[in-house]
């Protein structure tokens, strides 16, 4: 239960993101707090590691451990430089309820990249609950569609990025933890190879100063719960995929576009969401966990 109980966390944080990347956008400068999101998740993943970390600094740079940091900073380049990039990029464009449900293709991507990895397949208890939830998505989706299909194609093509790279992601952090079974040091290192990347990238363009202007002026309200809440999603994630299968804690990541929805309707009243097909997903998707979690 305590691998299924960080997944779901994960989602609650990763909904609250979605909706604050789309509160902040009107009062970006910049990148809308990307950089900003993955400072954040290098600063609390290095306290917590400091705290809680099971992996000692004269361990790290052995023979035996460098499959392992290589495989943790390629889940930063995926997820916190790709896969985060498109996610503002489809919540400023799109809202973030469709932004979710762009994230609900991440089991799709997921299992033939774990098999392909892995060589792991989900459970048949996973394969029913989590194709429970995937119908209540679909579902959803076909009412979403005039909004999505309104969308210049491109943004459409951001957010199906969005979702391989995050589940490739996904599988890399679990080729790490094989061998490190350290989530924050994961974390940690998949972050800071997200801020180097940032940093070269604007170092490296044709005008320096105004990129890496770019990289820190917004430093909004918004922007600030954006990268509190993306930073808490992905340090959950880590240590969900550390206790169940990664076919699992993606599938349990469905809930996010639910807990989306639930802020949009309730609190934020941002998106206009059709009723009755969105209690039907999410009642789908509460049977869905329910199985894969007996």
């Amino acid at each position: 239960m305590t691998g299924e109980l960080f997944a779901l966390l994960s989602a609650v944080f990763y909904g609250l993101a979605g909706l604050a990347i789309t509160a902040g956008k009107d009062r970006a400068k910049g990148d809308n707090g990307v950089f900003l999101s993955v400072c954040f998740t290098a600063l609390f993943s290095f306290l917590l590691w400091a705290v809680w970390g099971h992996s000692s600094l004269g361990s790290l740079f052995s023979a035996d451990n460098r499959f392992a940091l290589g495989m943790f900073a390629l889940s930063g380049i995926c997820a916190t430089v790709i896969g985060r990039t498109c996610m503002y990029r489809t919540t400023e464009r799109s809202g973030a309820v469709v932004a979710s449900l762009y994230r609900r293709l991440i089991p799709v991507f997921v299992v033939p990249c774990a098999f392909l990895l892995l060589n792991e397949l989900p459970s048949l208890q996973t394969f029913v609950g989590g194709g429970i939830i995937l119908i209540g998505v679909m579902a959803y989706l076909v009412n979403a569609s005039k909004p999505i299909s309104a969308a210049p194609h491109i943004f459409d093509l951001f957010g199906i990025a969005l979702a391989l790279f995050y589940a490739l992601a996904y599988t890399l952090r679990c080729l790490g933890l094989s061998d490190i079974p350290d989530p924050l040091l994961g974390t940690l290192i998949g972050a800071l190879t997200g801020m180097l990347w940032f940093l070269s990238m604007a170092a490296l363009s044709p005008q320096p100063h105004k990129a890496l202007s770019r990289l820190i002026v917004d430093r909004g309200i918004w922007h600030f719960t954006t990268a509190i809440s993306l930073s808490a999603g992905q340090i959950l994630q880590f240590f969900a995929v550390k206790y169940v299968d990664v076919s699992t804690a993606a599938i349990l990541g469905s809930f996010e576009v639910f807990i989306t929805g639930a802020l949009v309707v309730l609190v934020f009243k941002t998106e206009s969401i059709p009723i009755r097909p969105f209690l039907f997903a999410a009642t789908t998707a509460c049977l869905g966990a329910v199985i894969i979690l007996l």
